[in-house]
Protein backbone atom coordinates (compact mmCIF):
# COMPACT_ATOMS: atom_id res chain seq x y z
CA UNK A 1 0.00 0.00 0.00
CA UNK A 2 1.35 3.42 -0.95
CA UNK A 3 1.67 5.89 1.89
CA UNK A 4 0.15 9.35 1.53
CA UNK A 5 2.98 11.46 2.93
CA UNK A 6 1.02 14.68 3.40
CA UNK A 7 1.15 17.20 6.22
CA UNK A 8 -1.84 15.57 7.91
CA UNK A 9 -0.31 12.08 7.51
CA UNK A 10 2.90 13.22 9.23
CA UNK A 11 1.00 14.99 12.02
CA UNK A 12 -1.08 11.85 12.63
CA UNK A 13 2.08 9.73 12.81
CA UNK A 14 3.72 11.98 15.43
CA UNK A 15 0.45 12.16 17.37
CA UNK A 16 0.34 8.34 17.31
CA UNK A 17 3.95 8.30 18.57
CA UNK A 18 2.88 10.48 21.51
CA UNK A 19 -0.08 8.25 22.36
CA UNK A 20 1.94 5.02 22.09
CA UNK A 21 4.79 6.36 24.23
CA UNK A 22 2.49 7.76 26.88
CA UNK A 23 0.49 4.56 27.20
CA UNK A 24 3.65 2.45 27.29
CA UNK A 25 5.69 4.57 29.72
CA UNK A 26 2.78 4.90 32.15
CA UNK A 27 2.40 1.11 32.16
CA UNK A 28 6.01 0.48 33.27
CA UNK A 29 6.96 0.63 36.93
CA UNK A 30 9.85 2.88 37.95
CA UNK A 31 12.29 0.06 38.73
CA UNK A 32 11.91 -1.61 35.34
CA UNK A 33 11.97 1.75 33.55
CA UNK A 34 15.56 2.37 34.68
CA UNK A 35 16.85 -1.21 34.56
CA UNK A 36 18.90 -2.54 31.64
CA UNK A 37 18.08 -6.13 30.66
CA UNK A 38 21.77 -7.01 30.25
CA UNK A 39 25.20 -5.46 30.14
CA UNK A 40 25.65 -3.22 27.05
CA UNK A 41 21.88 -3.08 26.49
CA UNK A 42 19.80 0.02 27.03
CA UNK A 43 17.12 0.45 29.64
CA UNK A 44 13.70 1.74 28.59
CA UNK A 45 14.66 5.18 29.92
CA UNK A 46 17.83 5.14 27.81
CA UNK A 47 15.83 4.31 24.66
CA UNK A 48 13.73 7.44 25.16
CA UNK A 49 16.72 9.56 26.19
CA UNK A 50 18.38 8.59 22.91
CA UNK A 51 15.26 9.57 20.96
CA UNK A 52 15.13 12.95 22.65
CA UNK A 53 18.82 13.61 21.87
CA UNK A 54 18.32 12.45 18.29
CA UNK A 55 15.23 14.59 17.74
CA UNK A 56 16.81 17.65 19.32
CA UNK A 57 19.82 17.33 16.99
CA UNK A 58 17.53 17.56 13.97
CA UNK A 59 15.09 20.11 15.34
CA UNK A 60 16.95 23.38 14.70
CA UNK A 61 17.71 22.39 11.09
CA UNK A 62 14.03 21.55 10.56
CA UNK A 63 12.81 24.82 12.05
CA UNK A 64 15.35 26.83 10.05
CA UNK A 65 14.44 25.13 6.75
CA UNK A 66 10.73 25.72 7.33
CA UNK A 67 11.23 29.40 8.12
CA UNK A 68 13.38 29.87 5.00
CA UNK A 69 11.06 28.09 2.54
CA UNK A 70 7.66 29.75 2.95
CA UNK A 71 5.43 29.76 -0.12
CA UNK A 72 7.25 27.04 -2.07
CA UNK A 73 4.14 24.98 -2.93
CA UNK A 74 0.71 25.98 -4.23
CA UNK A 75 -1.26 22.85 -3.41
CA UNK A 76 -0.57 22.30 0.29
CA UNK A 77 -2.48 19.03 0.73
CA UNK A 78 -0.40 17.14 -1.80
CA UNK A 79 1.70 14.10 -0.89
CA UNK A 80 5.48 14.46 -0.42
CA UNK A 81 6.94 11.03 -1.22
CA UNK A 82 10.62 10.40 -0.47
CA UNK A 83 13.18 9.77 -3.19
CA UNK A 84 13.99 6.12 -3.89
CA UNK A 85 17.38 6.03 -2.11
CA UNK A 86 16.04 7.91 0.90
CA UNK A 87 13.15 5.44 1.15
CA UNK A 88 15.62 2.55 1.17
CA UNK A 89 17.63 4.18 3.97
CA UNK A 90 14.50 4.99 5.98
CA UNK A 91 13.24 1.41 5.62
CA UNK A 92 16.47 0.24 7.28
CA UNK A 93 15.28 1.95 10.49
CA UNK A 94 11.90 0.21 10.50
CA UNK A 95 11.23 -2.14 13.39
CA UNK A 96 11.75 -4.94 14.03
CA UNK A 97 15.37 -4.46 13.11
CA UNK A 98 17.83 -7.24 12.45
CA UNK A 99 21.04 -5.22 12.46
CA UNK A 100 22.13 -3.11 15.41
CA UNK A 101 23.84 0.17 14.62
CA UNK A 102 26.61 1.71 16.68
CA UNK A 103 25.27 4.91 18.24
CA UNK A 104 27.25 8.07 17.64
CA UNK A 105 28.57 9.72 20.79
CA UNK A 106 26.38 12.83 20.33
CA UNK A 107 23.25 10.69 20.18
CA UNK A 108 23.95 8.39 23.11
CA UNK A 109 21.54 8.49 26.05
CA UNK A 110 22.39 10.77 28.93
CA UNK A 111 22.73 9.33 32.44
CA UNK A 112 19.13 8.47 33.31
CA UNK A 113 19.73 7.16 36.82
CA UNK A 114 18.12 10.26 38.34
CA UNK A 115 15.24 10.38 35.86
CA UNK A 116 11.74 9.36 36.65
CA UNK A 117 9.18 8.17 34.16
CA UNK A 118 7.11 11.35 34.22
CA UNK A 119 10.11 13.62 33.59
CA UNK A 120 11.26 11.58 30.60
CA UNK A 121 7.72 11.23 29.30
CA UNK A 122 7.24 15.00 29.50
CA UNK A 123 10.47 15.63 27.54
CA UNK A 124 9.56 13.08 24.90
CA UNK A 125 6.01 14.36 24.46
CA UNK A 126 7.38 17.90 24.27
CA UNK A 127 9.65 16.85 21.40
CA UNK A 128 6.66 15.36 19.56
CA UNK A 129 4.63 18.53 20.13
CA UNK A 130 7.48 20.68 18.77
CA UNK A 131 7.72 18.49 15.65
CA UNK A 132 3.94 18.69 15.14
CA UNK A 133 4.08 22.49 15.47
CA UNK A 134 6.80 22.59 12.80
CA UNK A 135 4.63 20.53 10.46
CA UNK A 136 1.64 22.78 11.15
CA UNK A 137 3.81 25.84 10.52
CA UNK A 138 5.09 24.36 7.25
CA UNK A 139 1.51 23.69 6.20
CA UNK A 140 0.39 27.24 7.05
CA UNK A 141 3.39 28.73 5.23
CA UNK A 142 2.92 26.47 2.18
CA UNK A 143 6.38 24.94 2.47
CA UNK A 144 7.11 22.21 -0.07
CA UNK A 145 8.56 19.69 2.37
CA UNK A 146 9.28 17.34 -0.54
CA UNK A 147 11.72 19.80 -2.12
CA UNK A 148 12.96 21.95 0.76
CA UNK A 149 16.30 20.52 1.83
CA UNK A 150 18.08 20.38 5.15
CA UNK A 151 21.61 19.40 6.06
CA UNK A 152 22.12 16.38 8.27
CA UNK A 153 23.08 17.66 11.75
CA UNK A 154 26.20 15.48 11.96
CA UNK A 155 27.08 14.37 8.42
CA UNK A 156 27.10 17.80 6.79
CA UNK A 157 27.56 16.43 3.28
CA UNK A 158 24.19 14.66 3.46
CA UNK A 159 21.18 16.67 2.31
CA UNK A 160 17.65 15.42 2.65
CA UNK A 161 14.24 16.88 2.05
CA UNK A 162 12.13 17.89 5.02
CA UNK A 163 9.68 15.08 4.27
CA UNK A 164 12.55 12.56 4.27
CA UNK A 165 13.79 13.99 7.56
CA UNK A 166 10.35 13.65 9.15
CA UNK A 167 10.06 10.09 7.78
CA UNK A 168 13.46 9.19 9.18
CA UNK A 169 12.63 10.64 12.60
CA UNK A 170 9.29 8.83 12.70
CA UNK A 171 10.75 5.45 11.66
CA UNK A 172 13.64 5.87 14.11
CA UNK A 173 11.19 6.57 16.92
CA UNK A 174 9.20 3.43 16.11
CA UNK A 175 12.47 1.46 16.02
CA UNK A 176 13.33 2.44 19.58
CA UNK A 177 9.74 2.18 20.80
CA UNK A 178 9.94 -1.44 19.64
CA UNK A 179 13.31 -1.77 21.42
CA UNK A 180 11.79 -0.39 24.65
CA UNK A 181 8.93 -2.89 24.38
CA UNK A 182 11.40 -5.75 23.83
CA UNK A 183 13.40 -4.54 26.83
CA UNK A 184 10.33 -4.61 29.06
CA UNK A 185 9.47 -8.10 27.84
CA UNK A 186 13.02 -9.32 28.54
CA UNK A 187 12.94 -7.82 32.04
CA UNK A 188 9.55 -9.36 32.81
CA UNK A 189 10.60 -12.76 31.47
CA UNK A 190 13.78 -12.64 33.56
CA UNK A 191 11.73 -11.87 36.70
CA UNK A 192 9.55 -14.97 36.26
Amino acid sequence: MTQHHSYSWFIQRFQRTKNTAEEFILSVDDDLFLKAPAKNRWSIAECYSHLINYGDLYFDNIASAISENAGTVDFVNRPFPPRWLAQKIISFFEPPYKIKLKTLQSMKPVDVSEYNRMQLLHEYLNLQDRLIVQLETAHQKHVHIGRSKITHPIFFVIKMTLSECFLLLEAHQRRHQWQAEQTLQALQNHAI
